[in-house]
């Protein structure tokens, strides 16, 4: 999966096999969206430095931008550069369109990748992308509960912004700060040590429930958590079934702004 930088409104969902791109468009425009399809192709091929079978892979501009694309379009045609392409379009809109980033999210071939598109004016498009990858041990048929329930994770991916795929996850960087803040709460109380160290545990908790997904409540149905949805469905397809990656992307995201004396309306970020 991969985005534009620019100053975006939309974004634009590609489907193949093993791969789910993701491209944040201007506005609906024809020679943006060819654009973002070759780039999307293209960006099939971009080289998985990170070794994985099946996961998710940034990558930025000095991966992406000097591949070559082959273009066969009215208005952009012939073989050139990403770069030179992206160049070529945002000349032709007038519009600040430059290449952001991009994420590569794959699966195994036991795997089934789920996506959903929030405000979404038509197929494809939308402010915001939740992506599931789920693996299901041995051959198993029953693909349309499968499928139902990785829609229903994608859009819970969207609504309740998870940071780790489950407790055991979360960096101990966060549960230190988290802690520091919890405890600080927690003093604050005067109450004793024994007390304050039971109200940070018990906040902790809470925690992991809002960052790590297999904690959260599930949006559907808040009497079960992720954990005890994915259970369900390995009783009910008849096989072991696991999330083993997601992805929440959202226009505009990390785009800090620029001073109001800056002539650009969006900060360089890589």
């Amino acid at each position: 999966m991969w985005s534009h930088r620019g100053t975006f409104r939309t974004p634009y969902l590609f489907r193949f096999p093993n791969l789910v791109h993701l491209m944040f468009l201007p506005w609906i425009n024809d020679i943006f969206q060819y654009l973002a399809l070759a780039m999307a192709k293209r960006a099939l091929l971009v080289e998985n430095s990170s070794q994985q079978v099946s996961g998710v892979f940034p990558f930025g501009p000095e991966i992406f931008e000097e591949l070559k694309l082959d273009l066969d379009h009215p208005k952009v045609n012939g073989e050139t550069t990403v770069s030179n392409a992206v160049t070529e379009v945002a000349a032709i809109m007038g519009e600040n369109v430059k290449f952001r980033r991009g994420f590569l999210l794959s699966k195994s071939s036991a795997g089934v990748l789920s996506a959903y598109l929030h405000t979404s004016p038509q197929p494809g498009l939308g402010r915001i992308a939740g992506i599931v990858s789920l693996e299901v041990e041995g051959e198993n048929t029953q693909l349309e509960a499968i499928q139902r329930v990785g829609s229903e994770l994608a859009m819970h991916v969207v609504a309740a912004k998870p940071l780790f795929l489950s407790k055991d996850l979360v960096s101990s960087e966060a549960i230190a700060n988290e802690r520091e803040i919890l405890k600080s709460q927690a003093e604050s109380t005067a109450k004793s040590q024994m007390a304050v160290e039971k109200m940070v545990e018990g906040r902790l908790r809470k925690y992991f429930e809002e960052v790590a997904l297999m904690e959260q409540k599930f949006i559907v149905n808040d009497a079960i958590n992720i954990k005890t949805l994915v259970d369900n469905l390995s009783k009910e397809v008849g096989s072991p079934v696991k999330v083993t990656n997601f992805l929440r992307v959202e226009v505009g995201e990390g785009i800090e702004r620029l001073e109001a004396a800056s002539d650009e309306p969006v900060a360089q970020t890589a």
